[in-house]
């Protein structure tokens, strides 16, 4: 008789429990832009939003209400605003809802490489029940490797897109699901010759980092009898927060043959985060009129591109996609060379500055 109520209890606690924390039906959204552009773009979260609710099976109060409780409800406005259940009744109980959703929603916008506009948003989002419990979670920060910014060929595309991606991962990690999930959208660029008499405003490049720098440990470099390899170039991010290092690859047993790779390495992760081999370890090819060692490399604007020039190859990635944009051959081999980046009007350039003269390619959108 005593295991029979215990375990009434057990399932009677189980319902209750579940019944307290069971999710809210009926909810206000309210968005507090904490930018101009992310107030200009607001409703785009608004809709997101809304739209993952309603597939949850959750009515959303129409806004016009919605403005209402948000202009009556000054408290609100701060995200860490301690809130009682006698203020969440007093203000919301007339709205026959039993919770809130408050989107503090932040954007940014830049053009990037080829006119190509690049978008990062922001979604903290905060849930209030009618208990006066609170919910939280921020979307992860755009525009760092595994998290890329979102590109558009008009600046409400890259936006929409950002905003749309915020607001997915946030409401995702609070528990909704998200039947569409947003994906980024992300445009593919190439490097095309140009003439030689081509004049563009290069850009300054970063500082120069030393061959002793601390970060260079964290580059897999080749190391043993068979094989080893030399850096022959080092770079850093104009935001110093990734590093390239170029380096060139000897092989002894065997024969001697040369190879060479870039390894891009995280200073904020404190690791190597992807290597592109430049040249393999073999027999140079007829198409590579020189050798193998990479004679400078660059990042292009931000962090995302990446160039690099060897005796035979021009070579320009996506680093967040892990992706060979181009490689192209020269005609001629070069012993020496260093690599430009500028605009001529609203071009965006790369040039490669050798003992052949100056090489200008167009980087163009796809």
């Amino acid at each position: 008789m005593k295991k029979i109520q215990r375990i009434f209890l057990v399932v009677l606690f189980s319902v209750f429990a579940k019944d307290l924390m069971a999710e809210p039906k009926n909810v206000a959204v309210i968005v507090y832009p904490q930018s101009t552009l992310a107030k200009q773009y607001s409703r785009i979260a608004l809709a997101r939003i809304e739209q993952v609710l309603s597939d949850n099976g959750v009515t959303v109060l129409d806004q016009k209400k919605a403005e209402e409780l948000k202009k009556g409800w000054k408290k609100l406005e701060e995200p860490g605003a301690l809130i009682t259940a006698e203020e969440f009744v007093k203000s919301a109980g007339k709205y026959a809802i039993d919770g809130v959703y408050r989107v503090y929603l932040d954007a940014a916008i830049t053009t990037g490489l080829a006119g190509i506009f690049t978008a990062t948003s922001l979604a903290d989002i905060r849930f209030i029940g009618e208990d006066a419990q609170i919910r939280s979670s921020a979307s992860p920060a755009m525009g760092v490797k595994g998290m890329p910014p979102s590109d558009g060929l008009t600046e409400s595309a890259a936006i929409s897109n950002a905003i749309q991606r915020a607001v997915d991962a946030t409401v995702q990690s609070m528990g909704m699901k998200v039947i569409d999930f947003t994906n980024p959208r992300l445009f593919t660029v190439r490097l095309a010759p140009m003439p030689g008499t081509e004049t563009m405003v290069a850009e300054k490049r970063p500082a120069a980092l030393s061959d002793s720098d601390p970060i260079i440990a964290l580059a897999s470099l080749k190391d043993s009898f068979a094989l080893s390899e030399e850096v022959t170039c080092i770079n850093r991010s104009p935001d110093d927060k990734m590093v390239v290092v170029g380096g060139y690859l000897r092989k002894t047993q065997g024969g001697r043959l040369y190879g060479s790779q870039i390894h891009v390495l995280d200073r904020v992760a404190n690791k190597e985060v992807i290597v592109f081999e430049t040249a393999p370890v073999a027999t140079r090819k007829a198409e590579e009129k020189g050798g193998a060692k990479i004679l400078d490399c660059m990042f292009i604007s931000n962090w995302r591109y990446l160039a690099a020039v060897t005796n035979s190859k021009l070579f320009l990635w996506d680093v967040e996609r892990g992706a060979v944009m181009s490689a192209l051959f020269f005609d001629e081999g070069i012993d020496e060379a260093q690599l430009e980046y500028g605009k001529s009007g609203d071009k965006d350039l790369l040039a490669v500055v050798s003992e052949n003269g100056r090489q200008v390619f167009r980087i163009s959108r796809e």
